[in-house]
């Protein structure tokens, strides 16, 4: 088995989910070379339906072949080597799309909210792409030129959470990117997403996940 160092290069949901009321995409995929090992927040389901190559993970590579199946974790990552005529059908299901499908199906849930404003997207991105950075209301606001209460309530239309609500969402899922990714002590991944404090790092990952930082490296890393 190839032993790989890997530098992993993280695929952001926005760029995947241009709708963050429902973040459900797909797409096929014709792989005519090497894909570059990335990590992303969000669950992916990879089915092949032609082709050959090899898929690679924190796992080992595995030879895949029509038929062949993938499911990742948010956090883990992934590339592919080898391929000759691979296609690939992608799904891509947010980490929260379970309660978002069931929030859809009730008058008034998440699939009654407003299409994203064009500042939350760029406010969504602007979190994403800089995770250390000490946000507060006031600087994301002045970035997307809205003002702080302005900004929250286009947030609630369109996301369902307030702006610092979802930065400690994403905070939490490159955490367990980390986490399952590198062997950094935990309270260097905690500071490294913008949580200096272990003790809150700790607080707001179990929050989201349920599961202390060191618990989920146990449980999911292989």
């Amino acid at each position: 088995m190839t032993s790989w160092r890997v530098v992993v290069h993280n695929v952001l949901s926005s760029e995947v989910f241009p709708d963050p009321r429902l973040p459900v995409a797909g797409e096929r995929l014709e792989l005519v070379a090497d894909v570059a090992v990335h990590s992303h927040a969000f669950f992916e389901i990879a089915v092949v339906v032609a082709g050959r190559g090899v898929h690679v993970s924190a796992a080992g590579e595995v030879e895949l072949a029509p038929d062949s199946v993938v499911v990742l974790r948010p956090g883990e990552w992934h590339g592919y080597v080898d391929c000759a005529g691979l296609v690939v059908r992608n799904a891509y299901l947010g980490p929260d799309v379970f309660g978002l499908l069931s929030g859809a199906l009730v008058p008034g849930g998440p699939g009654t909210r407003a299409p994203a404003h064009p500042a939350v997207q760029h406010a969504m991105r602007l979190l994403e792409s800089d995770l250390a950075e000490p946000w507060t209301l006031e600087e994301l606001g002045a970035r997307v030129n809205l003002a702080p209460g302005y900004l929250i309530r286009l947030f609630g239309k369109s996301v369902g959470m307030s702006p610092i609500a979802y930065l400690n969402r994403i905070r939490a899922e490159r955490a367990a990117g980390l986490l399952i990714e590198t062997e950094l002590p935990v309270a260097t991944v905690g500071a490294l997403v913008g949580w200096h404090d272990p003790s809150h790092a700790t607080r707001r990952f179990r929050s989201t996940f349920g599961l202390s930082p060191s618990q989920y490296r146990s449980a999911f890393r292989p």
